[in-house]
């Protein structure tokens, strides 16, 4: 993803999937952000534990060995660790049992990528 427009556009597109699947997903919905790629993708709680599992044991691996490369490997590891964003926190209620995302709060994330 190269900008801001596109970004926010590809998290509100996410929520608002979430809102039109909602049974699709378990009772802590995710918004995975890759930092470095600016990739985003909804996601179950489960996967993002088991995710935030993966990086701790790269980030592990990659302590354990020696030399520059090394650390090059953890500055990289680093970079893509995902962040999370609980997609519930993205919706906005409009009326009885409706909601839509919130832009606001959509942006303030992309204001953490986009300066």
């Amino acid at each position: 993803m190269t900008d801001r427009k596109t970004f926010v556009k590809a998290v509100t597109d996410l929520v608002q999937e979430y809102i039109d699947n909602f049974d699709r997903f378990d009772s802590n919905p995710q918004i995975r952000v890759n930092p470095e790629l600016l990739y985003v993708e909804a996601i179950d709680g489960s996967a993002m534990l088991e995710g935030l599992g993966d990086s701790e044991e790269a980030f592990e691996d990659a302590a354990y060995a020696q030399g520059d490369e090394t650390m090059s490997a953890s500055d990289f590891q680093e970079k893509q660790d995902p962040d999370f964003y609980p997609i519930k926190e993205l919706l906005k209620p409009v009326g009885h049992n409706i909601s839509v995302p919130d832009i606001e709060k959509i942006e303030k994330i992309a204001d953490e990528y986009f300066s």
